[in-house]
């Protein structure tokens, strides 16, 4: 029982955490005035998330302990490239996952 509190607790906090986290700028409304610069930056957090979590699953095998185990020869690297080529000449997401995709399958049965 003891445990099941300590979740409870636990989920109940990180709720609190992220709501005001995530609402602070709503609560506190015109209040607070923000940069210009902040508020630059912050168009680029979503990008840097999704880089950081992209990177290592692309650049380095699976379960990686260090970018030491960095291999070109993988397939997530050349399914990437061709996904950001298709992208560039496209800007369709669907066709960038099908040819990124493509290209990963192909290399992980060739090679």
């Amino acid at each position: 029982m003891q445990i099941d509190l300590n979740i409870a607790f636990l989920l109940i906090g990180m709720a609190v955490v992220t709501v005001l986290t995530r609402g602070f700028f709503l609560i506190l409304g015109e209040r607070v005035k923000i940069s210009p610069l902040v508020l630059e930056a912050i168009r680029f957090a979503p990008l840097a998330a999704m880089i950081a979590i992209l990177a290592p699953e692309i650049f380095l095998p699976a379960n990686a302990s260090s970018a030491a185990q960095f291999d070109i020869h993988l397939p997530n690297i050349w399914g990437g490239i061709a996904a950001l080529i298709a992208f560039y000449f496209s800007r369709k997401m669907v066709f960038t996952l099908v040819v990124g995709m493509a290209v990963f399958t192909a290399i992980r049965f060739w090679a």
